[in-house]
């Protein structure tokens, strides 16, 4: 049954039309079509038209006649959703106000139907009211919709700048709310349409242009969204120009629009512009206000008035890659040239300084003049805001040491133009004092809260001490079982003001604890090789670790066994111990022919190829010097025992010959044990000990070989070294550096030194085995030179016997003292590295490296004979040793230019940090800026001259008696024929060592330098 609507009543019911018509569906339909939304198929949007009278009058229930008797009101019976498919009418019945049993109200339904269209759920919305057949005083309302369609796909076509992933982020940072299964809602596609536009203004395309259209997908209620984009050229930043600039060039302003200046090579004077930046108008303004406006301000000029930048699009034609490269071609687009207007105003200095509190009925805190000694600038300097800016953080570090947490600084200028001065008040607002009541964590899934608690600095009941809780979170940050902790994101506070109180949820999101590394390949080092790894930074959650390394190759076997306790026994006292077995075979040869990529042919009477087996134990013991200090003292015992197996004679003399311990002779390769004591002092607060952005660490020990401790192995070790990183450029690039300082030491006989990041030691004493001597090159210190290919070069005296065959004679042996080249290594050893850090994307960095270092032998009488050997060679050539010409002494001589002979290198490093083996990755590639490239030449050999005589009156050299022998021999005798020139080629042709260092190194490894 439809009810009537009385005359009376059409003014209102009009009205009510005209409210709906205003806020309907047909009416957004109507304004989204005037903004430029088309659908693909030129189909109209599915938006529902303005209800027309009749529907109202169904809708509007009729009133009693004038006079008539008053009924009993009538009751909903029965609420009824008609054209729902995807929403279910429970979920409908609970959005509007009418239930059933309700009496019925014309207003609650008015209130139903705008309660409906608001969930924007539907397209079209319709109400109708009928009589029910059971019941005389009961009515039917029934809402009968057309749900909206819904997004299947959405589709972004023509736009190549931005990737469809930074679409979506974006969506999701501007809460767009438009996603594949939501309803078609013009409005979040409008706003969507305005985020793609802006998204690819940041990206250069200004000009570009977004069309939202939609296809119908047939048999069902769904339409895939398409955004049409037509990108345009891409706008590039042109020619930049000052107007009113006179206290800074236009190259220094320009600098300081970090946004906007070109990519170029800054020289001293000017910049070598490269290639231009993308035009954003959004960066523009940073630009003018933190760089331009910035600068002046630093320096002085407070009231400088940055003006909006003149803009003018040119048409642009340029190299396609930026530089003219013949096969590239040109291309065409546009640029925006920018004008900028500056008024610089007067240059004003510091006046006087005022620290008043906020709150006048209250004093401060902290006594004012402990304040005012913080603050940086004093009367009469000029006035740099940024001074200004580091003092208002230095006070609230300052307050937040007391529990201010909540503490601000307000600064009021008082202008003095006629004394070009501003006088400076700072009103503090200390706000309340907070005690902690409560530390908890989270996301510790593995570590145990203990492990966390005991290096914090604040405790529970403490007052809250802002620098302490940024040293506890730099001592978690170090201990790397976390991903990187920010002090200020990671941390939640809830204040209770009331009681002065603060609870700290720390959020943590832990590590693979474990990591399970396979490595395989080739290096300098090992030649092919495989490894296994397993260890974990966190066993049990207790913060021990436990590590088990294997590695196998043609060159090298190791494997070591370690365990650390951070705490013993609850207290700061780290421990642990570690078992090594290795093997490494150090063939000259075969490394050079590795690093070339091909074979070498080396005198093999001058390269070292010898086999080293090693085994031994460490324990280590440290302790902080005081409570949560980051230095601490620190004791190791070591020993170990050596084995050298010698492949050809230059490593025989090196380890038989060479006086490098008490024992000498063939039993000096078996049985070397080191027995080592080591004393320790440390600082570090390095952030991270894998990705370091800042920080600094100092490590000093001594170590004592030998001596009581037993073995036959007497050395003394002193090692120092250092690190520093700081963060640049915003924090979000590091430079860091390691650096080495050597040293005297007065006691007689030895020589300190102290040695670089990685390296063992420095030791010189009469007692230095040959493989404990210095070896640099490699990953670790110097890159792009070849493992323990930088030493000096000395030379070995030997007795070899030359066998001669005269025709007709027979062949007989004449003793002849030769000297073959070795390569000792050093006693000292210093290196430096540089490094530019770069974040790239994720876990992937980029490092610009420098590397330098030196190798050499300061005390040379520790390289000398053994006495037996030496009295050998005595007795066989006393001319050599009487002769006084130094030709035969017990030092050995190191050849010219390879003592203390400096290398250099530097560089690129992509380095890659992979989560899953936590293993830091890099490839390399490196110039050698300063190296040894020559052929070196040994001392001539030696024959002693009664044996020439000999000789020569052995076989008819002697014409006129045996004193023309051996200066005036006899021409056509078999000694001037045949031996003569054997002999004058031994003497006359020593032995050489080929020592070229590459030029270009390019090399895969796994690690860091430091």
């Amino acid at each position: 049954m439809q009810f009537g609507v009385p005359a009376f009543r059409v003014a209102w019911i009009a009205a009510i039309v005209v409210l709906f018509a205003a806020s309907s569906p047909a009416a957004t339909q109507r304004r989204f079509a005037a903004e430029g939304f088309e659908p693909s198929d030129a189909e109209p949007l599915p938006f529902p038209t303005d209800l027309s009278a009749d529907e109202l009058n169904k809708a509007t229930p009729p009133s009693s006649p004038q006079g008539a008797q008053v009924q009993a009101p009538a009751v909903v019976q029965r609420i009824e959703f008609l054209g729902n498919r995807r929403i279910r009418s429970d979920t409908l019945k609970a959005r509007i106000f009418s239930r059933e049993g309700d009496t019925y109200n014309e207003e609650t339904l008015r209130r139903d139907f705008q309660a409906l269209w608001n969930t924007q759920f539907f397209e079209d919305v319709k109400l109708r009211v009928e009589d029910s057949p059971d019941r005389a005083d009961a009515k039917i309302i029934i809402f009968e919709v057309k749900e909206r369609p819904v997004i299947r796909r959405i589709r972004y076509d023509g736009i190549h700048s931005v990737s469809e992933s930074d679409i979506l982020d974006r969506f999701k940072e501007r809460k767009v709310g438009l996603t594949v299964e939501s309803s078609f809602d013009p409005t979040r596609i409008k706003k969507a349409e305005v985020v793609i536009k802006e998204l690819l203004g940041e990206h250069g395309r200004q000009f570009a242009k977004v069309t939202p259209q939609y296809e119908r997908i047939a048999s069902s209620n769904a339409v895939i969204l398409v955004f049409k984009v037509v990108e345009g050229p891409k706008v590039k930043v042109g020619r930049i120009k000052f107007t009113g600039n006179h206290a800074f060039s236009d190259r220094k302003l320009i600098r300081a629009m970090r946004h906007d200046r070109p990519y170029g090579i800054p020289l001293y004077f000017f910049n070598i512009a490269v290639l231009s930046k993308t035009y954003d108008r959004e960066k523009l303004n940073e630009d003018l206000e933190v760089g331009i406006r910035g600068l002046y301000q630093d320096n002085g000029y407070f009231r400088v008035v940055v003006k909006d930048p003149i803009l003018e699009n040119v048409d642009t034609a340029g190299h396609r890659l930026g530089m003219p490269v013949p096969v590239a071609g040109h291309t065409h687009g546009k640029a925006v040239n920018i004008t900028i207007p500056i008024e610089e105003g007067e240059r004003y200095r510091m006046g006087t300084l005022k620290i008043v509190s906020s709150d006048p009925d209250k004093a401060l805190s902290l006594k004012v003049e402990a304040l005012k000694a913080i603050f940086p600038l004093k009367e009469g300097d000029i006035l740099a805001v940024d001074k200004l800016r580091k003092a208002l953080k230095g006070y609230t570090d300052a307050y937040g040491e007391y529990g201010f947490i909540d503490f601000t600084a307000e600064p009021d200028f008082d202008i003095d133009d006629a004394a070009k001065k501003i006088n400076v008040t700072l009103r503090f607002d200390e706000q309340k004092q907070y005690y902690v009541r409560r530390i908890d964590f989270s996301g510790n899934t593995t570590t145990r809260d203990k492990v966390i608690r005991r290096e914090l600095l604040i405790d529970e009941g403490q007052l809250f001490n802002k620098r302490y809780w940024d040293i506890s979170i730099l001592r978690l940050n170090q201990l790397n079982y976390f991903d990187k902790i920010e002090a200020d994101k990671a941390v939640e506070i809830k204040r209770n003001s009331k009681e002065g109180t603060v609870d700290l949820n720390l959020k943590l999101r832990e590590k693979g604890k474990q990591s399970i590394g396979l490595q395989g390949g080739v290096s300098g080092l090992a030649g092919s090789f495989v490894g296994l790894t397993y260890q974990t930074n966190n066993f049990l959650g207790l913060g021990e670790t436990l590590t088990f390394s294997a590695q196998f190759g043609d060159l090298q076997r190791s494997f070591v066994f370690s365990f650390t306790e951070p705490y013993l026994f609850d207290r700061p006292i780290s421990t642990g111990f570690s078992v090594f077995s290795s093997r490494y075979s150090f063939n000259q040869a075969r490394q050079e022919a590795l690093l070339l990529g091909q074979s070498v042919s080396i005198n093999p009477q001058f390269v070292q190829n010898y086999n080293q087996n090693s085994t031994g134990f460490t324990v280590s013991a440290s302790y902080p010097l005081k409570r949560f200090s980051f230095a601490r003292l620190g004791l190791s015992y070591g020993y170990s025992r050596t084995n050298i197996q010698s492949f050809n004679s230059a490593s025989t003399l090196l380890f038989e010959q060479v006086q490098f311990r008490s024992v000498a002779g063939p039993s000096a390769l078996n049985g070397i044990i080191s027995s080592t004591i080591t004393p320790s002092i440390s600082y570090n607060t390095i952030d991270n000990p894998v990705n370091s952005t800042r920080g600094k660490s100092y490590f000093y020990s001594l170590a004592l070989q030998g001596g009581p401790l037993g073995g036959n192995v007497s050395t003394i070790t002193n090692v120092f070294d250092m690190k520093y990183f700081h963060p640049i450029n915003k924090r979000r690039n590091a430079v860091g550096n390691s650096k080495v300082v050597c040293a005297s030491n007065p006691s007689p006989g030895t020589t300190s030194c102290i040695c670089p990041t990685n390296e063992s030691s420095c030791t010189v004493s009469n007692g230095i085995p040959a493989f404990s001597r210095f070896y640099m090159g490699g990953e670790t210190d110097i890159r792009g030179f070849d493992i323990r290919s930088i030493s000096p070069v000395s030379f070995i005296p030997v007795l070899s016997r030359q066998i001669i065959s005269p025709s007709g004679s027979g062949s007989f042996t004449i003793p002849v003292l030769t000297y073959t080249a070795i390569l000792p290594g050093g006693d000292f050893q210093s290196s430096g590295n540089v490094e530019y850090r770069i974040p790239i994307v994720g876990p992937v960095s980029a490092s610009l490296f420098f590397d330098t270092g030196t190798d050499g032998i300061l005390k040379k009488s520790g390289l000398h004979l053994d006495p037996g050997g030496f009295s050998n060679l005595t007795s066989q050539f006393p001319s050599a040793f009487n002769s006084g010409n130094g030709f035969l002494t017990s030092r050995l001589p190191i050849a010219p230019g390879t003592n203390f002979r400096i290398r250099g290198s530097a560089g690129i490093e992509f380095g890659v940090n992979l989560p899953i083996v936590q293993a830091p990755f890099r490839i390399y590639y490196a110039y050698n800026v300063h190296r040894l490239y020559e052929q070196i030449v040994a001392r001539q050999p030696f024959i002693e001259p009664n044996e020439i005589l000999s000789l020569c009156n052995s076989f008819g050299g002697a014409t006129g008696g045996s004193s023309s022998c051996p200066n005036n021999p006899n021409p056509s005798s078999v000694y001037s024929l045949e031996i003569a020139p054997i002999l004058q080629f031994l003497q006359n042709n020593p032995g050489r060592l080929n020592y070229f260092e590459p030029k270009t190194t390019l090399r895969f490894t796994v690690g860091k330098t430091f």
